[in-house]
């Protein structure tokens, strides 16, 4: 009976230990990797000084390692936008509008972006050459601040969040001027049929 006491005693502990376990940015990251292709739905809410109203949009954010991300905006009106390697790329199909552009560092745009390809594709390199990191661990959750390496007393910030031993589920991009982004992030989903999905979407986004 004693013997049966400690070892349950001896569980407890270990659980416990595992759950409050101290986070690394390493050890996010590698909760976010994946060698195939991978879907993440969200909720988008941005408070911006000019609307009365918060503005609300959904969508899916999908990613191919080791370069190609690419997100869905489907309300309240479909956008696509993407990375390819170092290209950055924007079609708007209701207006046939297309942009490409180069990553640069100094860009707020691409620092608006750039966090999503760091996140869906587990890239610690291209997240510490963007941005400061401050990660704090607590047994409640983890938390990451992003701030950009290029003038980063701006007020740009980005903010990521997640529960222990678990994936990012909110980010919240907060601007210069006070408006801010907050997404919702959805359980990751890994499908091969999802490489077929992207490269359409990758093809619309060229205009192939």
């Amino acid at each position: 009976m004693t013997q049966l006491l400690l070892s349950v005693i001896l569980t407890l502990l270990l659980v416990g230990n595992c759950a409050g376990a101290e986070e690394s940015l390493t050890s996010i990251m590698q909760r976010m990797q994946s060698a195939g292709p991978v879907s993440i739905d969200y909720q988008e809410r941005r408070q911006l000084e000019f609307m009365a109203e918060p503005w609300q949009g959904s969508g899916t954010i999908y990613s191919l390692p080791p370069d190609l991300m690419i997100r869905q905006q489907l309300e309240p009106e479909r956008l696509l936008m993407g990375i390819k390697g170092n290209a950055m790329l924007y079609f708007d199909p209701a207006n046939s509008v297309r942009h490409q552009s180069e990553m640069d560092e100094e860009n707020p745009l691409t620092l608006n972006i750039a966090v999503f390809k760091a996140l869906t594709h587990a890239d610690e390199t291209l997240l510490q050459r963007l941005y400061h990191v401050d990660l704090l661990s607590r047994p409640q959750g983890w938390r990451m601040t992003l701030k950009p390496k290029q003038n980063g007393e701006s007020g740009f910030k980005i903010v990521i969040t997640g529960l222990p031993q678990q994936q990012a589920s909110k980010v919240i991009i907060y601007q210069p001027d006070g408006d801010y982004s907050e997404m919702t992030l959805q359980k990751a989903t890994t499908d091969d049929a999802l490489q077929a999905t992207m490269n359409r979407l990758y093809q619309e986004l060229v205009g192939e």
